[in-house]
């Protein structure tokens, strides 16, 4: 998926078409709405279209651990499928807004904040890792996986990608109109006695412990409730938006490229996971 934790920070890279100086102020809508949580404001940005969603995340998840069990079973280990661990998209809005951190645009919803705090994430599935000769044999079936279906990171497209969400993530930070609804959200901050300036840093000022604790739901409840009366996300994801279209209108020819690049490797996975149930 093109979106990653290294996205929700600021970041630029050279070589792209077009200039983060002297672009034009996307226009929004005199009163943007905010999306229904963080994950599905990301998920909606236009440079998101570009490259898989979450459901191809977990067909390529599957095809990836049907490879392996299969070629696994192969070389003896007839049990291996029983060790396979299981992914799935998230269906609920909870778990929706559990998949992503609040970000520097300090967006957490409001169920979320009041179970976990800004303690956000997806439960890992781990499993016992191999040792041994069945490491060997393993790292050997990962290589056969991966053969038969070639990851597209490191191509030109992915890199294009993730490098324009990172120069949209710029620009968004430098905009007058985020910078408003930022220092709104601080001023409601400070009235709900949670003095804050940076939504981001408000965040992980609580990630170190173990898990959330009655100041800090008391915290993410409040920041939800002021990114909501200052608008800060419907602006923030507004202005992102604008800025996305920008870049992928300067980028146009490589991203469609990606784009069906993408779509070949999705329908080589459900041909290779038709051909290689997991048992």
């Amino acid at each position: 998926m093109v979106l990653t934790a290294g996205l929700l920070t600021t970041g630029c890279s050279t070589g792209l078409t077009g200039s983060t100086t002297d672009v034009a102020l996307p226009a929004i809508a005199a009163t943007p709405t905010s999306p229904a949580t963080g994950y599905d404001g990301l998920t909606g940005l236009p440079l998101s279209a570009y490259g898989t969603s979450e459901q191809d995340d977990v067909l390529l998840y599957r095809t990836n651990e049907a490879l392996v069990a299969r070629c696994m079973q192969g070389r003896g280990y007839t049990g291996y499928s029983s060790q396979k661990k299981t992914r799935t998209a998230a269906k609920t809005n909870a778990e929706r807004e559990a998949i992503h951190p609040a970000g520097a645009w300090g967006y957490i919803g409001g169920a979320t904040a009041k179970r976990i705090g800004f303690h956000v994430s997806v439960p890992i599935t781990v499993s016992k890792s191999p040792t041994g000769q069945e490491l060997k044999d393993y790292n050997v079936c990962w290589d056969k996986a991966a053969k038969q279906l070639p990851s597209l990171a490191g191509s030109r497209g992915w890199k294009l990608a993730q490098d324009l969400f990172g120069r949209s993530f710029e620009q968004v930070a430098a905009d007058t109109r985020v910078g408003a609804a930022r220092k709104r959200w601080a001023a409601c901050m400070s009235r709900a006695g949670h003095p804050a300036d940076d939504p981001e840093k408000l965040a992980n000022g609580f990630l170190n412990a173990k898990k959330a604790s009655t100041k800090e739901i008391a915290t993410a409840t409040a920041d939800e409730s002021c990114t909501r009366s200052s608008h800060l996300a419907a602006v923030y994801f507004a202005v992102l938006s604008g800025y996305q279209q920008q870049l992928i209108s300067a980028n146009t020819k490589v991203l469609r490229g990606y784009k069906k690049q993408v779509r070949e490797q999705i329908d080589r996975a459900k041909r290779l996971l038709a051909a290689s149930p997991m048992t």
